[in-house]
């Protein structure tokens, strides 16, 4: 199951708010209350058409209860440049009260007021709600709750392979699969396979058997057997069709498997007999993506999470159907405000509690994670979620005792920065890891300025991100006397870029499927807001030698993104290339070339048009490339025939490849770019194969009401 953790993060490469029932969460509902009453009604004399439909908005919220149309009419009046200041502040402020009706994140919105409405009676109402859920935001955590770290010790396995005590583990040298105990004194192999064709497999909550997925080639059949821990009884019980990948999860009772697979944009939930291989499709759905799906400790019912992935419904599900099959309950949803990548969901359904009495759900409250226990009774939600506490909670299993294993990204993220120095001909010095104050699980897209002696990042903290409503912050870093200083807050998921020869960032903020383009000022931090644009995100590659035009990238629905120019001051945007679907692009900072890339082979043709020609087939695939500043040389991270990791170049208008040097990491998600000046070279590497380490969570489950 190790491995699954692994292909689940590569498949996606690609803020539930909830209030406690405390006497301060009380008073905070009552608050919000009196202060939303307040700034309903306006004077008929002062009434203009968006005054109208500020009216016409706020009853539908609180005399009809529908929320949803509200909202929707509260964002258009907010978005409205047109209409008057005080309007849209209220127009915020009532949205954001939806939102904490709806369990959703409202503080980016009241942070949206604080900054942007500073002089309007809305702020001040802003500021109170904002403090209010900074007190409710730190509850004292259950005091029977204790937690131990896990230690792998190198060990293949995953958060469902382990109940703190035994484990089933993978010795990849050997192609072994071993049963144990945690803490190494015993160990049985019980499947050794052929060299690099280990099964994924996962052990039944009591460990008394170990389902195995065969090592199937491209088309062929997947294949499902099980196996005792002691090494007997091996049998194969099912063959699916190779054309996807389904994994399943077991039911308590050791009888059945339950898996989501998709074929053809169909979701298809399978329930698999673990005695005769029989096969029964309990659920089929269009258009969504599930990935897993869990029983019910009693075995009546399944639960299972549909991500976000559409900018047209940006809410990631949890339903619960039962589990000989029905209507399905939807028992909790979330707003995504990130639909660009699934690995960013907000959301995580984990597992039900193993007294059933309660769904698991992993959660991001603003910029910080939690555990959430969603309580439930016979297929329902019973009531508002209950806070467990903070934590990164992005994979998890209940054991069969009660506990919880889980995955929790290490301290300072998943990302590394690395920097090394150039000599005349691109050779890279020693590399280093810049000391970086990240924690971040997306990619902090380090940037150079115009002098090559400074870069901007993004960071996301749990200190520093409760002040920005997505808990991103954009910082500047001096690379020659280490001074690190936050500039921006941002309300979503950022990416900046220094001007062209100037003290500037330009800056696309990312949030509630709208993209807000800003540039800073340096020196003063002063920000200016230069466009919105809605649908799917977008980030900004360069800007054009003049700053009069940005090169970004944008995200479409359709498959392949695009790369556009858009002219800052005529706000029009010309397409530059769409790429192929699952493919990217990138261009030179001299605005010369384009090159796209389709998993390893890179194509390139001028900006100016022109046909698309070969340009080098790499070893790797991601995005570790970059052109020289005057655009002579590509530059991309290769691996030799050993598999060992290159830094190599190729001539932009066509030549041999040559290695240049080592490059610092395996990992093919990230960025990379060289100064300015030639004389250095910067990459980002999301490193998540070695990001996680595993917890064992016991007592977190709140005892059961006496009868």
């Amino acid at each position: 199951m190790e491995s699954v953790r692994l292909e689940k993060l590569a498949m996606a490469l690609t803020a539930a708010f909830s209030l406690l029932l405390s006497g301060v969460a009380l008073v905070s509902m009552v608050m919000l209350g009196i202060l939303l009453s307040e700034v309903t009604a306006l004077p008929l004399h002062a009434q203009t058409s968006p005054a109208v439909a500020l009216e016409a908005a706020t009853k539908k919220e609180q005399v009809d209860g529908d929320l949803k149309t509200a909202i929707a009419d509260y964002q258009k009046i907010a978005a409205d440049k047109s209409a008057p200041r005080d309007v849209r502040a209220k127009a915020l402020l009532h949205l954001a009260g939806c939102y904490e009706k709806l369990g959703q994140q409202a503080q980016g919105v009241y942070q949206q007021i604080v900054r942007d409405f500073a002089d309007q009676p809305a702020a001040t109402q802003a500021r109170t709600r904002l403090a209010a859920m900074k007190h409710d935001d730190h509850p004292a955590p259950p005091a029977t709750i204790t937690q131990r770290k896990i230690e792998q010790s190198e060990r293949g396995f995953g958060e469902g392979d382990t109940d703190g005590h035994r484990v089933v583990y993978a010795d990849r040298a050997t192609s072994e699969l071993i049963y144990g105990d945690l803490a190494g004194n015993s160990k049985k192999v019980i499947f050794k396979a052929k060299p690099g064709e280990l099964p994924g497999w996962s052990p039944s909550r009591d460990f008394s058997t170990i389902f195995l997925s065969l090592h199937a080639k491209p088309g062929e059949p997947q294949i499902f057997a099980v196996i005792n821990t002691d090494g007997t009884g091996y049998r194969e019980f099912s063959r699916l069709d190779g054309s996807s990948h389904c994994w399943p999860t077991w039911s308590w009772d050791n009888r059945y498997l339950v898996c989501a697979e998709s074929k053809d944009k169909v979701t298809h939930l399978l329930r698999i007999s673990v005695a005769d291989g029989q096969t029964r499709e309990l659920l089929n759905l269009k258009d969504a993506y599930v990935e897993d799906a869990h029983y019910s400790p009693d075995g009546h019912f399944i639960a299972y999470e549909t991500y976000a992935t559409s900018d047209a419904d940006p809410f990631s599900r949890i339903f619960v159907m039962p589990a000989e099959g029905g209507e399905p309950q939807l028992v909790y949803e979330h707003r995504q405000t990130n639909t660009f990548f699934i690995l960013f969901q907000q959301l995580r359904l984990l597992d039900w509690t193993a007294d059933g009495r309660y769904l698991a759900i992993g959660s991001d409250k603003g910029a910080k994670s939690a555990l959430d226990l969603l309580p439930m009774k016979d297929g329902k939600a019973d009531g508002a979620p209950v806070f467990v506490k903070y934590g990164d909670f992005r994979d998890g299993q209940t054991t069969a005792a009660g506990g919880l294993i889980y995955h929790a990204v290490k301290p300072g993220g998943a990302w590394a920065v690395y920097l090394a120095s150039l000599d005349a001909n691109y050779h890279p010095g020693g590399w280093k890891r810049l000391n970086l104050p990240l924690g971040n699980i997306s990619n902090p897209m380090p940037a150079w300025s115009g002098d090559s002696n400074r870069i901007v990042y993004v960071a996301k903290s749990e200190d520093e991100g409760q002040v920005g409503g997505g808990g991103e912050v954009v910082h500047l870093r001096s690379l020659s006397t280490g001074e690190d200083r936050a500039i921006y807050h941002a309300q979503g998921m950022v990416m900046c870029i220094w001007a062209s020869q100037q003290p500037k960032l330009f800056c696309s903020d990312r949030a509630d499927q709208t993209t807000e383009i800003v540039s800073i000022a340096v020196d003063s931090g002063e920000i200016t807001r230069l466009h919105t644009f809605s649908g799917k995100g977008l980030w900004i590659d360069y800007p054009s030698h003049d700053n009069q035009s940005l090169y970004m990238v944008r995200g479409e629905e359709k498959p392949g993104a695009q790369m556009v120019r858009w002219d800052i001051a005529s706000q029009q945007e010309t397409l530059l290339d769409q790429y192929p679907d699952k493919g990217w692009g990138e261009m030179s900072s001299d605005e010369r070339w384009l090159v796209r890339a389709n998993d390893k082979s890179v194509e390139i043709r001028p900006m100016a048009g022109g046909e698309w020609k070969p340009l080098v087939s790499r070893g790797t695939e991601g995005g570790h490339v970059d052109f020289t500043s005057d655009g002579q040389w590509f530059l991309y991270h290769d691996a030799d025939s050993t598999g060992k990791p290159i830094l190599s170049r190729v001539a932009s208008t066509g030549s041999q490849p040559e290695r240049l040097g080592d490059f610092p990491t395996k990992a093919g998600s990230g960025t990379m770019r060289i100064s300015p000046d030639g004389s250095k070279i910067m990459v980002a590497a999301g490193e998540y194969g070695t990001a996680y380490e595993m917890w064992s969570l016991e007592n977190f489950v709140p005892p059961a009401p006496k009868p």
